[in-house]
């Protein structure tokens, strides 16, 4: 069995039976290969439901992350001055396969905050390549999360404006002004938001590694009876 095969196979598991295959491929595997295989975190939830559409709803993952491609393009088109054809084709694409998708979560039991990390890892893949790789390859352990302006992408691109006159550039000061005070304001919001996610990704981390760590006493402990009863 090669590296990938194993990783193929344990993230394709059911989430329950994860610690136990992970045990079981390591054993299959020889060297650092099995080391590394072994340090493998359990995925959460919303992550394993990542790696099963990746499997299982290829054709949608697939429209999924052309269509995140041509759509930072044709937005910096947009930017550029180009017309907005492309870039309303991308996003109902877009739009289309992300629904699909998530139809298909919820098929799968994700539901609630499960289905919104779902939604926000999905949109995210489609735009950060390492995103983009991982769910091609369906191996996260967490959602990806769009950073700093990523974040930004996929919002709708105001049509653009008239020229204005010169004598109106008093107001163009005003706007630029207001708009860089905007800007300020939502990486000010954006910075906040990281570090409260930071945080929480510390606290869920900690709470699966417990829960890693006692599944794997559960499993010996069940072990020890069965041996007991024999």
């Amino acid at each position: 069995m090669t590296v990938d095969e194993a990783l193929d196979e344990l993230y394709g598991a059911p989430l329950a039976d994860f610690v136990a295959t992970r045990k079981r491929l390591a054993k299959e595997l020889d060297g650092d290969d099995a080391t590394a295989l072994a340090k493998l975190r359990k995925p959460s939830t919303p992550a394993w439901v990542l790696n099963q559409l990746a499997r299982h709803n290829r054709r949608e993952v697939d429209l999924l992350l052309d269509a995140g491609h041509r759509l930072r393009q044709a937005q910096a088109g947009v930017l550029r001055g180009e017309e907005r054809k492309a870039f309303e084709q991308a996003r109902h694409t877009e739009a289309d396969a992300l629904q699909r998708l998530l139809k298909a979560a919820q098929e799968l039991g994700a539901s609630g905050a499960a289905l919104t990390a779902v939604n926000e890892g999905l949109r995210a893949a489609a735009i950060t390549e390492e995103g983009r790789e991982l769910l091609a390859l369906g191996r996260f352990a967490e959602p990806p999360k769009a950073a700093g302006f990523e974040a930004f992408a996929g919002i709708d691109v105001p049509e653009r404006a008239a020229a204005r006159p010169k004598h109106d550039a008093p107001r163009k000061s005003d706007e630029r002004r207001e708009a860089a005070a905007a800007l300020r304001e939502l990486e000010h919001r954006l910075h906040a938001a990281e570090r409260e996610a930071e945080q929480a990704e510390k606290q869920a981390q900690k709470a699966r590694t417990t829960a890693d760590a006692l599944a794997e006493e559960v499993e010996e402990a069940e072990r020890r009876l069965r041996e007991l009863r024999g």
